[in-house]
């Protein structure tokens, strides 16, 4: 069992199940707590695993022998949301009435980071919608936009761009001189990346965005895209 002390802050997940006071809000306490990732989890009697925005495994925290976690990953997995209000300093959880968590049907040799992949994918396409601005798709998505470049090749109005790669193993960069917006396939095909996310801005407002992704029933990369007008294709990628 890992020793770790904490201070722990509101809007990260945590404090919502703790009752504890957001850092922005002052009032913090250190505390002496446990990290203990031999804790198992199941969620409708299947095996379920707590991830931060980027994919990465939380472990349970042990607190005077009492386990806790995070708020906004339960929640989220039974189909409600989680909001941060930094003027009220209130964490908000709301419930989605007769919504249940999603179902993911197995695929053939489908693998557990396949699974976890797919849900990360379901969870984005069920919380973008164009017109968001830069700060409602990074509270919705709970990560951090990387600024990202197209070379110019992308003609369909966008002004600035950004990414995110998700399940993406550490320390790994995309082949030099592969551009943002081109498909990283060498990166996807080797499980280096689990997921894409490439979000075209216009005035600051979300105006389209594209997933690649190994689909593991044909093992081909294809190709999510959200268009200007709304409507989303997916399809094997051409290499």
């Amino acid at each position: 069992m890992k020793k770790k002390y904490m201070a722990l802050l509101g809007a990260c997940g945590l404090a919502a199940v703790l009752g504890a006071t957001s850092y922005a809000a002052g009032g913090v306490e250190k505390i002496e707590a446990y990290l203990n990732p031999d804790i198992k989890i199941t969620l409708n009697n299947e095996a379920w695993t707590a991830k931060n925005g980027e994919g990465k495994a939380l472990a349970p925290v042990i607190i005077d022998g009492t386990s806790y976690v995070p708020a906004k990953a339960v929640v989220e997995a039974m189909g409600g949301q989680v909001q941060w209000n930094n003027d009220t300093k209130t964490i908000a959880i709301t419930s989605v009435p007769g919504k249940e968590a999603p179902v993911f049907t197995p695929q053939s040799g489908e693998t557990d980071r396949d699974k976890q992949i797919a849900q990360k994918i379901a969870e984005i396409k069920e919380k973008l919608k164009l017109g968001l601005t830069r700060e409602e798709v990074a509270a919705r998505l709970q990560v951090k936009l990387e600024n990202a470049t197209d070379n110019g090749d992308v003609e369909n109005g966008s002004d600035s761009f950004s990414k995110v790669d998700y399940f993406k193993e550490a320390g790994y960069e995309r082949p030099e001189g592969t551009p943002d917006h081109v498909i990283d396939y060498e990166g996807l095909n080797n499980k280096k990346v689990g997921a894409s996310l490439f979000i075209g801005w216009k005035n600051d407002k979300l105006h389209f965005y594209s997933i690649s992704y190994v689909n593991p029933a044909d093992k081909k990369v294809h190709l999510f895209v959200v268009g200007l007008d709304g409507t989303s294709e997916d399809s094997p990628a051409a290499n």
